[in-house]
């Protein structure tokens, strides 16, 4: 026979199941990390809103779209702007210290 659980131990497992989930993603930021291309057309900013995994594979999006492109990270959702690090990545990719 199923167990038939009360309203309030429903909403206490949602509640547990939420915090839950809020510690792993805190846990574990960077799975919650990509990357993603921009570029300037006509004076106005592009993004391709594809959740590339590497720097370089948002680098090769970019590409494409002439001079104006950048790369970007978007961590749980929010964009940022590259870490030194990331940006030198992307910078030797750019200028050709790089291979695919």
């Amino acid at each position: 026979m199923a167990k038939v659980f009360h309203k309030t131990e429903q909403h206490h497992q949602l509640k547990l199941v939420v915090e839950i989930i809020g510690t792993l993603n805190l846990r574990f930021k960077n799975l919650n990390l990509y990357y993603e291309a921009g570029w300037t057309d006509s004076f106005c900013h592009r993004r391709c809103l594809h959740e590339h995994p590497t720097l370089i594979e948002a680098a090769e999006c970019g590409m494409p779209h002439g001079a104006g492109w950048y790369v970007l990270a978007v961590e749980n959702g929010t964009p940022r702007q590259l870490l030194d690090s990331e940006e030198d990545v992307v910078n030797k990719f750019r200028f050709g210290q790089m291979e695919r």
